[in-house]
């Protein structure tokens, strides 16, 4: 079959950030499918472009169109709506000529949300069914963070939101309490909703680990000594991670070392705050790709997840979650709600407060005291990672279910 992929923020190969959609077309790819993308030009986090890179290790049957977007993602909300508006009609031009070209099914990918209007306008004209994606729960996300405040916009995006959930033909959701809200909230029918969560490609780290010496990558890192906790993703305001460093300098006196590695608007900021505070338990490295993160991963004693509390955050699962799973590391999650409850209920985790950073030291005791708590929760989130997030399985239900909706539509 051959299929549209509207995503804003779809990566070039081998970029840091969530490469879930990557490895998607990868194992679409490799079962005959065709694949044709339109992504944005600016990585957001940065709002930098990405000059300079190719994609020329995707498959042939894999084509990645790459539709003009300004770099103003950082210009507040203005610009960011500017941006969106830019893909949405840019996207729509060259979208017209490829849906002449017997496309069979057409995802749009969310946030932003502005994107499924042009994958509804674009499924219209080629006659087959589009599948809604949401990310995020847009515009719930950008009127919580405070991103959305004039009333008109908001109703407006409110507007747009009940449409596109109208005219999509199937919508895919990345956790189960999106689809409660979803249910609950929207009024969205539960037979129109799947959930397909993130996940990890763990052939990709056990063949790491193979070739992987722990202890020689610790002392080349200065990593010798020390309980380190990572981070590996976003420094953005929704992130909270000021609440980290805390946290660290109220666990300047253990042996907790954490380890940063990411980018994004507030990264400066907190490397500043650090400096400030002499948090010397605390260690910054600039953005790296899932293969470059890796070795990281495995060094580490445990994986932090974070974002600020916000009942939103309480209903999503962070990207980087898997890839700590995936690792067997023990999670240590600042989200309460389904991160919180999926960690403990599991026995793969602990949650640590964001509101009171004074409590880490106690939660982190069981972890800093007695080796075999770490290796039980170790196994824990290992098998979790492969019996609930396996990225392969995954692939193969997503595509069931576009076949599916072909067949009905």
């Amino acid at each position: 079959m051959h299929i549209l992929l509207l995503h804003q923020y779809f990566l070039p190969e081998h970029s840091p950030g969530s490469i879930r959609w990557n490895e998607l077309v990868h194992y679409w790819a490799d079962e005959g499918h065709r694949i044709t993308v339109l992504a944005g030009t600016i990585d957001y986090m940065t709002g930098n472009p990405y000059a300079g890179k190719n994609e020329i290790s995707f498959p042939a049957s894999v084509r990645i169109i790459r539709v003009r977007v300004p770099g103003c993602y950082q210009a507040g909300a203005a610009g960011r709506l500017w941006a969106y508006c830019c893909f949405l009609i840019n996207s729509l031009w060259h979208g017209w000529f490829i849906t002449d070209q017997s496309v069979n099914v057409i995802i749009a990918s969310s946030p932003p949300l502005t994107i499924g209007l042009a994958g509804w306008i674009l499924s219209v004209k080629a006659r087959v069914p589009l599948i809604l994606e949401l990310r995020d729960l847009w515009p719930d996300a950008r009127v919580q963070l405070g991103y959305l405040r004039h009333p008109l916009l908001r109703r407006a995006a409110y507007r747009l939101e009940r449409f596109l959930y109208r005219k999509a033909a199937h919508l895919v959701v990345l956790t189960e309490d999106f689809k409660h809200v979803l249910i609950n909230r929207k009024g969205i029918s539960a037979a129109r909703i799947t959930v397909i969560p993130n996940g990890a490609d763990l052939s990709m780290v056990e063949a790491g680990k193979r070739l992987f010496d722990r202890e020689a990558f610790r002392k080349e890192q200065a990593m010798a000594t020390g309980f380190w906790i990572i981070y590996a993703g976003a420094h953005g305001p929704a992130n909270g991670l000021t609440a980290l460093l805390d946290a660290a300098t109220c666990l300047r006196h253990t042996p907790v070392r954490f380890l940063l590695i990411g980018d994004g608007p507030m990264k400066k900021q907190l490397q500043a705050l650090a400096f400030h505070r002499n948090l010397t338990n605390v260690r910054f490295h600039a953005s790296k790709s899932k293969k470059e993160v890796l070795p990281f991963l495995l060094a580490a004693d445990a994986g932090l997840v974070m974002m600020q509390p916000k009942p939103l955050f309480n209903t999503m699962l962070s990207a980087k979650l898997f890839d700590y799973l995936a690792c067997g590391l023990p999670v240590l999650t600042a989200i309460d709600g389904l991160t919180r409850t999926l960690l403990t209920d599991a026995g793969a985790g602990l949650f640590l407060d964001p509101t009171q950073p004074d409590t880490w030291e106690k939660c982190l005791t069981p972890l800093l005291t007695d080796p075999a708590v770490v290796r039980q929760y170790s196994r824990n989130a290992r098998q979790l990672a492969v019996t609930s997030f396996d990225r392969q399985t995954q692939a193969h239900t997503y595509i069931q279910l576009l076949k599916t909706c072909i067949q009905n539509s």
